[in-house]
């Protein structure tokens, strides 16, 4: 590239006018130095001068300035090893180190770093010179990095192909596939030229003949109209990446071409575009033939019971398996490519005792070429013993080897039926000897002929007194007359029956429930002689049924109605109401503190205490009205036949509510201890079918949680606000939920400042800028995140981004120092695995750990200090510090600041905001002073505004300082430094 030529500044030094001496001695008289150095200054082509003995430049023209970035005064007088030019110094003194006065390097290629420190490859050519008893090399530089970029890229297309066929190959063992040498061209364009310099190869490839420049239109003309979007999208990215499109020919023939397109840029300017473009008709029209009949292999082989195989076995030992289907992996647990590739990797998967048979049975097959049969198992870490089937045909090979074409099948299956079957038999001779139950036999007209026990109760189970009499006629009771219908059609229809199920009377009184079950018996000749079967003794399971039954509608504790049973009342009372056009209410009633109790008393204090409640409720109510429990401390009572009028309604409900309160918050005696104990009560009115059961216990719990928001031990009735409020919340989590998948999240970030202004840090604020919103306030959205544990994935988020952000400054002398706070909920600093998962983004982000801060509130550190002490600690061995935020506004305890490893606390703004009119404030952020000083820990004054706060501060010792008059939080772009 041509520049305008630049006035060499005069030569001051002598060892400059000495070298250019040199150089201009080369040249004809009438000249003159003068002469020289303008052409020496004007050359298109970059020149360095360089003293020999100690490698210093000694004058550079305008192109080796515009080619490396540098100005003169950085480099004159300093050597291109001392600038970082030579990527490798040694290879400096493999080019120049054998050389002599008058001797030359030619076209020589070496790696250069330029002021950008982007290594370019520049073609070098030399010579040297001597004036003065000092030599110089008079070295000139061309850059031919798009030429290695071109060549490299043809290169990698071409191994590309080579690897992609290779691949097609292998996965395709059984067809051969011909591979035809790739066709390859390329093209490159620079900036204000309108015209494209193409190859020999690409021309050929486009119809263009023997042209070398042509007009983009003219070259991208032949592509298909329907790739043509493809295309354009590849060009305006210039990214590498590979697009593949059609090329009609003159004859209208359409080729398959692909390309790999880039963009030389340096310091954002656009040196050059070029691209590298292969024809690959045949491989395509090769790979979608083969493709297809590789997908009908795959699909017959796939629906295949089991695994198809290929297994081929040298007479060295050395095995193989050409081909499996995709029946592999469920059989072996391991895919197709991995058992192609790893014969042993299935080999692995078969039980070791089983290996020897295998290995016997195979090697046999092979060396008579008979069928191959072999049943074996499979073993796999976490799952069932599986027992296989492998059947297959021996075929000798011209190499020597012997195929083995088969397949393997899954008989775990049929292994258990026949396992199964053995016990069954087993079980059965055992059972026979040793059952209580009894066995009968009835004759053609259904009456007992046979009856015998096994057991001491055998009378007693089947009396003799039935024998002759049909088993309606034998005292059978607890049978409806439908039930003895439907059993004695299915009787006289000879079908099998089971678990007929009827009530014996005993001796003595009592009685026992039966199952009877039998089957038809038909002689010889097919024709019905009776029934035979068994009875078995259910009264034991009966009882157990009824008490069932009844601990699923009953608690077990306080023998109250439970969530089932309530609901089911609740439903007879909507329709009750429907039906006499009368209110109803329920009361959901918590206790408060329930949980303290139960910790500090134990858990039998705490089913005490519930006993009670539940008698106190009792009392509190009618006959008509039902108190439930629905768990843990929580209780429902419903009132039914309330008042048409919904006010009276709701006054006759609020006079139950208040009786409850106050029979709750009665002493209860709880074995040798006394203590009280006090309900938040939910009221809300039903009236006919106008709510859901579930909406109805939705309002009451919503209530019941808004009295507990009054400060406890009261009542509220539902609000339609706080339903609002709640769709509010369940609306803000779906949405937050939505911007974690849609990366609606960014972070602005707040600078920290030393005492001079210098900005030293910058705290990492969240912020949610809702598609539909707009900027959503944290004060909204992180409560939502708290509550619905959503913190843990925002907090991780906000991590990332911080230390992304640290490795990007990383890079920039000026911001490579600078460290990052990031706020950690208490939700998150608890997890079990918070450590963990900081140390592992540390390594994989590649952040530096001294540059993270993480900062903590007071009221986080007091649950589990002991727990806190040990993250902070472990965090803190590697790099990472820690600041402890909002210090003062929380418990401050000096015990707990002298055993945390704190670097840092910040005063709350709430402090500095009237520091200048409050003396308490300012006595308190004198104190925050004086302490950090005592402890040697760091201080940050939050919330300064003003110039006056600053100084304030500032007298007092604060060193660092946030807030508005130091600048507001901004996205990184906007952020000054």
């Amino acid at each position: 590239m041509a520049h305008s030529p630049v006035q060499l500044p005069p030569v001051s030094r002598p060892d400059e006018s000495a070298a250019l001496t040199a150089v201009a001695g080369a040249v004809p008289a009438e000249f003159g130095l003068s002469v020289f150095q303008s052409i020496f200054e004007s050359s298109p082509e970059a020149i360095a001068l360089t003293r020999v003995r100690d490698g210093v430049l000694v004058q550079v023209n305008s192109e080796w300035l515009f080619m490396t970035g540098y100005t003169r005064d950085e480099v004159l007088g300093r050597s291109a090893v001392e600038l970082g030019h030579w990527l490798d110094p040694q290879e400096r003194d493999r080019v120049f180190g054998d050389m002599k006065v008058g001797s030359r390097v030619v076209d020589t290629d070496v790696t250069l770093v330029m002021k950008d420190r982007i290594p370019r490859v520049v073609r070098l050519n030399a010579t040297m010179l001597e004036e003065s008893d000092e030599r110089y090399l008079l070295i000139y530089l061309r850059d031919v990095t798009a030429d290695h970029m071109a060549r490299d890229a043809v290169k990698a297309g071409e191994q590309a192909l080579e690897h992609a066929n290779e691949t097609m190959n292998r996965q395709v063992k059984l067809h051969e596939l011909t591979e035809s040498v790739a066709k390859v061209g390329h093209w490159v364009s620079y900036p204000g030229d309108d015209r494209v310099q193409i190859s020999r190869g690409l021309a050929q490839m486009a119809g263009l003949g023997d042209a070398d420049l042509v007009d983009p239109h003219t070259l991208w003309s032949g592509v298909h109209p329907d790739d043509l979007p493809n295309l354009q999208e590849a060009r305006a990215r210039m990214d590498g990446s590979v697009v593949e499109y059609r090329w009609l020919s003159t004859e209208g023939r359409s080729r398959w071409v692909r390309s790999r397109m880039h963009r030389q840029t340096s310091e954002g300017r656009v040196l050059a575009d070029f691209g590298v473009v292969q024809e690959f008709t045949e491989e395509r029209d090769a790979r979608d033939a083969l493709q297809t009949q590789l997908d009908f292999i795959h699909k017959i082989t796939g629906r295949a019971p089991g695994m198809v195989y290929e297994f081929q076995m040298w007479p060295d030992g050395q095995f193989k398996f050409p081909f499996v289907s995709a029946g592999v992996a469920q059989l072996f647990g391991v895919s197709m490519e991995q058992a192609r590739e790893d014969a042993n990797a299935l080999m692995r998967r078969i039980h070791r005792e089983d290996v020897p048979r295998i290995i016997k049975t195979s090697l046999a097959s092979r060396d008579t070429l008979q069928p191959w049969n072999c049943e074996f198992r499979t073993r796999d870490a976490g799952a069932d013993m599986r027992w296989l089937l492998g059947t297959s045909v021996p075929e000798a090979r011209p190499d020597g080897s012997v195929l083995f074409t088969g397949s393997i099948t899954d008989i775990t299956a049929q292994k258990k039926a026949l396992a199964q079957l053995q016990e069954s038999e087993e079980r059965f001779r055992s059972l026979s000897s040793l059952s209580s139950d009894w066995y009968w036999e009835q004759d053609a007209e259904f009456r007992f002929v046979r009856i015998d026990g096994n057991g001491i109760n055998s009378d007693r189970l089947a009396p003799q007194g039935a024998l002759g009499r049909t088993r309606w006629d034998s005292g059978g009771q607890g049978v409806t007359a439908a039930q003895w219908m439907a059993h004695r059609e299915m009787l006289e229809a000879h079908q099998t029956f089971q678990d007929f199920e009827m009530q014996r009377v005993l001796a003595d009184g009592s009685f026992m429930w039966v199952s009877i079950s039998g089957a038809p018996m038909f002689d010889a000749k097919g024709n019905f002689c009776g029934y035979r079967g068994t009875g078995r003794d259910i009264s034991a399971r009966k009882a157990a049924e009824a008490e069932i039954e009844r601990l699923a509608f009953f608690d077990a504790l306080t023998g109250l109605p439970n969530r089932r049973m309530l609901i089911d009342r609740l439903k007879h009372a909507l329709e009750s109401s429907t039906r006499n056009r009368q209110h109803g209410a329920l009361l959901f009633i918590d206790l408060d503190n329930f949980k303290v109790l139960n910790d500090t008393l134990g858990h039998h204090m705490g089913d005490m205490l519930l006993q009670q409640v539940a008698q106190r409720l009792q009392e509190c109510v009618r006959s008509a009205d039902t108190v439930a429990r629905l768990g843990g401390d929580e209780f429902v009572v419903m009132l039914e036949e309330l008042d048409a009028d919904p006010r009276v309604a709701a006054t006759q409900a609020e006079v139950v509510a208040k009786k409850v309160l106050g029979s709750l918050n009665k002493q209860f005696a709880l074995g040798n201890h006394n203590t009280h104990s006090s309900p938040s009560i939910g009221v809300t009115l039903f009236f006919q079918r106008n709510d859901s059961i579930e909406e109805l216990l939705k309002r009451a719990d919503l209530a019941m949680y808004q009295a507990k928001g009054a400060g406890r031990n009261t009542l509220r009735f539902f609000d339609p606000a706080m339903q609002a409020a709640a769709s509010e919340r369940a609306d803000m989590e779906a949405d937050l939920r939505r911007a974690l998948q849609e990366e609606q999240f960014t972070l602005h970030y707040q600078p920290v400042v030393d005492h001079a202004g210098m900005v030293t840090g910058v705290e990492a604020l969240l912020r949610w800028l809702h598609p539909a919103k707009g900027m959503v306030s944290p004060a909204e959205f992180i409560p939502v995140a708290e509550q619905t544990g959503l913190i843990l994935s925002l907090g991780q988020w906000v991590l990332e981004a911080a230390c992304a952000q640290l490795v990007a400054w990383n890079d920039n002398p000026q911001t490579q120092k600078l460290s990052i706070a990031v706020n950690v909920s208490a939700r998150q600093f608890r997890h079990p695995d918070f450590s963990t998962h900081i140390l592992d983004l540390l390594r994989t982000s590649g952040a530096n750990p001294y540059r993270l801060k993480l900062e903590l509130t007071e009221s986080l550190l007091l649950t589990d200090f002991e727990e806190a002490v040990i993250k902070m600690g472990e965090l803190r061995s590697i790099g990472v510090s820690f600041s402890l935020d909002d210090f003062g506004t929380g418990y401050s305890s000096l015990a707990y600041l002298k055993r945390l490893p704190l670097d840092q606390l910040k005063i709350d703004q709430s402090f500095v905001r009237d520091v200048l009119t409050d003396p308490n404030d300012a006595a308190i952020a004198k104190t925050i002073l004086n302490l950090a000083n005592s402890l040697d820990l760091g201080v940050v004054a939050e919330g300064v505004e003003t110039a006056g706060q600053r100084d304030f501060l500032l007298r007092e010792g604060c060193r660092a300082f946030q807030g508005y008059f130091f600048g507001r939080p901004v996205p990184v772009e906007m952020l000054h430094l």
